[in-house]
């Protein structure tokens, strides 16, 4: 029976595999874990927690703070799983050798203002490396360039849980400061493409940042370089905090992403009776309240006639509306309305008629504490929805 399946059908049956391991698997908090994934057969995954949009074959450095199975998904909305791994965060872990340094040297001891220096390091035991002055944390066997424009003392911490040490290096500078010193690295921009998305939808993350630094971006702890981009898909509204450093000092930026609630389609159901689905009138939001009012406005006969109440245009007459209807309140259709000067709000009608007469005549038999607030209410047909586009707020 294979043989007479569509080729796509065959494909769906088998979905894509990944290979993802971590190393290591096992780290103490905040020690940082390689986290590498090849899938060949789709170019671009999800990666979760932070719902990162990322190729199908790539690695990034991350430093979880407690036990978490990364997972990986099809981009694609609405994508398969594809893979997952754990890394085990252990505050007991055995501690290990301490760490030592080795060997700290600079590649001059005196410079004139503004030459370059490189700064070169070795240390023994599993360990991150401070240097000051600037706090900025390299690797364990690395080297840096600074840039001095006064004498000044380099010194490297290395740490790691079982202990650590430190050592300095001094740099003269001859003559006379010519030069100001370079810039603590900032973030000139953080912007998201959108705001506002509903559930599943993509999201493109930008920065420039000044300095020659590395940044960091969470939720999702990435490590990132100063000027790039990243496709985020978030599942709920997120604070996205960008984080630069480099050997002067840094900053940071956050920008928030809202993710919509989706909204549900009333049913022709729910149309008969309102009440069976929809929440009553006085505890909706706006929102919720011209959804249903714009879905039964849409399923009334073409010409239908309503008798329309004066409300102000604040989310707390909805209250207000349904404090006077009663048990008439599932009656009430909240619907937007654009005046001709272009200002919006929304309006509450009161039923749908098939004629002027017979919208009079129900009003006059509504609930006397309805017709006492609305005293100046009206008949007119049953606002259309071209008329109203875009009117969704009052």
């Amino acid at each position: 029976m294979l043989l007479f399946l569509p080729l796509a059908a065959l494909f769906a049956q088998f979905p894509a595999t990944v290979t993802m391991t971590a190393e290591p698997r096992e780290v103490r908090p905040g020690e940082s874990v390689l986290l590498t994934w090849v899938c060949p057969k789709v170019p671009q995954i999800r990666l979760e927690p932070g719902g990162m949009v990322l190729p199908g074959r790539h690695q990034v450095t991350i430093r979880p703070a407690y036990t978490t199975t990364y997972r990986v998904f099809d981009a694609q909305p609405g994508g398969p799983e594809l893979g997952q791994t754990e890394v085990r965060v252990i505050p007991g872990l055995a501690l290990g050798e301490p760490a030592r340094i080795c060997a700290f040297d600079a590649s001059a001891k005196a410079v004139l203002p503004g030459e370059p220096v490189v700064l070169k390091w070795e240390c023994a035991g599993s360990a991150k490396v401070r240097l000051e002055p600037g706090g900025l944390e390299l690797d364990g066997k690395s080297e840096v360039t600074v840039t001095p424009q006064e004498s000044t003392r380099y010194t490297i911490t290395a740490n790691n849980a079982a202990g650590g040490q430190s050592r300095t290096v001094e740099v003269s500078v001859l003559g006379r400061v010519v030069a100001a010193l370079p810039a603590p690295a900032t973030v000139c921009t953080f912007e998201a493409s959108r705001t506002l998305v509903k559930p599943g939808e993509q999201v493109d993350l930008r920065w420039i940042c000044q300095g020659d630094a590395k940044v960091r971006l969470e939720p999702g702890g990435l490590e990132l370089d100063g000027q790039s981009s990243i496709a985020v898909v978030p599942d709920k509204t997120t604070v996205y905090t960008l984080s630069v450093s480099n050997i002067l000092g840094g900053s940071s930026r956050s920008v928030e992403v809202r993710v919509e609630a989706p909204r549900r389609v009333l049913t022709e159901k729910d149309l008969v009776d309102p009440t069976e689905a929809a929440k009553p009138l006085d505890r909706m939001d706006l929102p919720e309240a011209l959804h249903r009012g714009e879905a039964r406005r849409d399923a009334a006969p073409e010409g239908s006639w309503t008798v329309r109440l004066v409300v102000s245009g604040r989310a707390d007459g909805l209250r207000q509306v349904a404090r006077a209807a009663g048990s008439k309140a599932t009656d009430i259709l909240v619907l937007p309305f654009l005046r001709r000067d272009g200002f919006r709000f929304w309006q509450a009608c009161y039923g749908t008629f098939p004629s002027r007469a017979q919208a009079w005549k129900a009003w006059r038999s509504a609930p006397e504490a309805l017709r006492k607030t609305f005293q100046d209410a009206l008949t007119q047909r049953l606002p259309a929805a071209p008329a109203v586009e875009g009117a969704t707020r009052g």
